[in-house]
């Protein structure tokens, strides 16, 4: 929807005399949640007054938008994370602004949430559990029993390799692997009012930060930047391929910058939703659509209408023509009536096993890679909770006056009655509105993982796959095995790394790309 200048200037001026609350709920019990695969630019402020306002749109979005955040309005700063001072957690400031016209909530937070868990039976077995549970705990086992309370940060018995705090020793609330988060200090913008893209011209989602959570977490998509063997064809769903190089969240740091792949539970717990009704806004995309929790009403989940490939069956429409066998890639993957086209290059079938970075097995069954999966255009059927295929609809949502378009957290339900996470997560593979916020690796767009759905795959993508680790070597003039072992298990410690190898961090990061 569009709207006139003048109409966003008499919001900006309304908003002024707004009085604004927030609050930030307290947290209730966590569940870890294993992910399970589905089965068949810089901007320049000016004002300006052009033509009358349109009076369809309401003066109560910007305020709905503000409302939103979680700010943190007593100075509270991280209980366990720390650095050289102390990290305020949350959003530190929200305002209204106009840009070029238009009309934009202006954010400034560290990236660093306030979560508190309580260990309930669920994740404990999680934890005990894990398939490397003697190697990934430094006494074998977690230091956490059910009834645990846990603050974000706190030790829980992790061997964190990569997260070392200001005595030199880990955290223990991380696997091996991932650092520690840092305070990020971003200052970003949001549009109040989204423009949707034209036909056929919607942006892919790419790696790093694709919006940010309503506490000022990062909100990160589907991949993990990595493909099998390397070779930019079978592309990692990030949710399934990192399940143990996450915390009890789940949620992860790269490079310094927390988020999270799929549901963030502990942010679910904070704002109390549990479908009793429509979820409430968990976060906004960087096209400045709001993000809704996974419940459309009383009991009813938000539902996926992506759906994974069928590689049963011979004659399946959506396989490769022998059965189990990753041979070709779709067309169309919003059209899978469009037919395959083979590729040559190697997979793994849908029964072989495939470690993960990490040193993990999972089998590669349909949905492991962002490739197996297609649009089911029935399934968006103008239902209650059918979404479209950015993973979107248009509806109701809480605080806001008009029905708008937002996304959706996407999960299922067990026969037991747990949950698991569905793909696409939370949007995408494309994104509905234009692109208006940078955040993280570069402009819009930069780092994406393969083609938009529709366009057939021309080698590996721009920045994607794992990094050349021997070019990055000679790059830096260092040798490649040294250069592995100072970047550990990944996600790599890249401050660690180039402290090791005496090298410059700026260079060493640009020569990594972007974090997964």
């Amino acid at each position: 929807m569009k709207i006139s200048r003048e109409r966003l200037l008499l919001a900006s001026l309304v908003t002024v005399f707004m009085v604004l609350s927030w609050s930030c709920s307290n947290s209730s019990e966590d569940q870890s949640i294993p992910i399970k695969i589905q089965t068949p630019t810089t901007q320049t402020q000016k004002t300006t007054t052009t033509q009358a306002p349109e009076p369809e749109l309401s003066l109560a979005t910007p305020d709905a938008t503000l409302k939103a955040w979680m700010i943190n309005e007593d100075g509270e700063t991280a209980a366990v994370i720390k650095d050289e001072s102390s990290i305020p957690i949350n959003i530190q400031s929200a305002e209204l602004t106009e840009i070029d016209g238009e009309l934009f909530v202006k954010i400034g937070t560290s990236g660093i949430p306030n979560y508190v868990s309580v260990i309930d039976e669920k994740t404990q077995t999680f934890l005990s559990e894990r398939p490397l549970a003697s190697r990934d705990f430094r006494g074998g086992r977690p230091l956490v029993g059910v009834g645990s309370r846990v603050q974000f940060g706190e030790d829980i018995g992790y061997n964190s390799t990569g997260c070392q705090n200001l005595l030199g020793t880990g955290y223990g609330y991380w696997p091996p692997g991932p650092v520690c988060p840092e305070n990020q200090e971003i200052e970003t913008t949001f549009a109040i009012y989204p423009t949707e893209t034209t036909e056929n011209n919607s942006e892919a989602q790419g790696l790093g930060s694709i919006g940010l959570w309503v506490n000022g977490v990062a909100v990160f998509g589907w991949s993990d930047g990595q493909s099998w063997q390397q070779e930019g064809n079978w592309h990692n769903i990030a949710a399934i391929a990192e399940e143990y190089d996450l915390d009890i969240c789940p949620g992860h740091s790269a490079q310094g910058t927390y988020h999270h792949h799929s549901h963030p539970i502990c942010l679910a717990e904070q704002l109390e939703d549990i479908g009793a009704s429509h979820s409430p806004v968990y976060g906004f995309a960087i096209d400045g659509v709001p993000i809704a929790g996974p419940w459309v009403d009383s009991g009813l989940l938000a539902r996926s209408s992506w759906l994974p490939r069928d590689y049963s069956t011979a004659d399946s429409i959506t396989g490769c023509g022998e059965i189990g066998k990753r041979t070709c890639h779709l067309i169309d993957q919003l059209n899978p009536n469009a037919g395959t086209v083979e590729i040559d290059a190697s997979a793994p079938s849908t029964s072989d096993v495939v470690t993960s970075l990490s040193g993990n097995n999972f089998v590669a069954l349909s949905g492991f890679y962002m490739e197996d999966w297609y649009y089911e255009s029935s399934l968006n059927d103008n239902s209650l909770q059918s979404l479209d295929e950015h993973n979107g609809h248009f509806g109701e949502l809480p605080g806001y006056t008009d029905p708008l378009y937002h996304y959706h957290v996407t999960r299922e339900r067990n026969d037991d009655g747990s949950f698991f996470e569905v793909f696409p997560y939370y949007i995408g593979p494309t994104f509905y509105g234009e692109i208006k916020t940078v955040l993280g690796n570069g402009p819009p767009g930069a780092g994406r993982q393969g083609p938009p759905p529709g366009v057939e795959q021309q080698g590996p993508p721009p920045g994607g796959g794992r990094p050349d680790l021997p070019a990055v070597a000679q790059a830096l003039g260092v040798d490649v095995t040294d250069l592995m072992n100072a970047l550990g298990p990944p996600p790599p410690d890249l401050h660690s790394a180039a402290t090791a190898l005496n090298v410059s961090l700026e260079e060493l990061q640009i020569l990594m790309g972007p974090p997964g």
